[in-house]
């Protein structure tokens, strides 16, 4: 299967996805098949994301596009890679008890997921980074595009677990559902506030038109605090 029909294939077949997924023999093709789409994709996104410098014309731009691409995926596989471990244990204690490989072939599965919803919305990203010069309404439009692919990611990984958990006899409270709820409460909660802060940790990923190239900043204030200053100057009319 390429890489295109798998592609076709998360987005049409999620429960079979999770089915293959949790087969001992089948985990390991799916899940690198999944890592695959996710590195693609997001790379893609990343390339578009950073290039308001390359085309405005300056010619650090394509230093901007290149580390933007190069972030991306860093910064959804380091966010990944912190959270696991606390999405392991409460899928253990709570949840459905999934075995290790299953975990991650299904979070994989999920930020593949977000990466296809990113690649779709980069031709509108592309769009109005060619017929705009606000840098502050580009951040803003790639916050909003990032939390609808986010927002997707985590209902595709919610509808997986769900899809993994046999339904419990008549009459008998069905824990294993409920636990996946609150796993899912717990990850989006931590997987949204360490994604935010290491995106900030990771910054410049579009960098303002003019900008002299660094592949990091310093460290100063936080996500939260940006957001809002970059909303005020919008409603001020900046």
């Amino acid at each position: 299967m390429t890489s295109f029909s798998y592609i076709d294939h998360l987005l049409r077949n999620r429960a079979q996805v999770a089915t293959d997924i949790n087969t001992e023999q089948r985990v390991k093709q799916n899940t690198l098949a999944c890592l695959i789409v996710f590195l693609s994709l997001s790379t893609l996104y990343g390339l578009i994301m950073g290039s308001q410098n390359l085309i405005r014309g300056y010619s650090s731009g394509w230093l901007f596009s290149l580390a933007a691409a190069v972030k991306l995926p860093m910064l959804f596989l380091l966010t990944l890679l912190i959270c696991l471990p606390l999405f392991y244990v409460l899928n253990v204690l709570i949840g459905p008890s999934l075995r290790f490989s299953v975990v991650v072939g299904t979070l994989l599965a999920s930020i593949a997921v977000t990466s296809v919803v990113l690649g779709a919305c980069a031709p509108i990203v592309a769009f109005f980074m060619l017929s705009t010069k606000s840098y502050l309404f580009i951040t803003l439009l790639n916050v909003l595009v990032f939390t609808l692919a986010g927002g997707y990611g985590v209902y595709f990984l919610g509808k997986s677990l769900h899809d993994l958990v046999p339904p419990a006899p008549e009459g008998v409270p069905d824990v294993a559902r409920r636990g996946v709820s609150t796993i899912l409460n717990w990850w989006l909660i931590t997987f949204g506030i360490v994604g935010t802060q290491m995106g900030w940790i990771l910054r410049p990923f579009i960098g303002n038109p003019g900008s002299q190239f660094s592949f990091l900043r310093s460290f100063e204030s936080n996500f939260y605090v940006e957001l809002f200053k970059i909303i005020g100057h919008l409603l001020a009319g900046h």
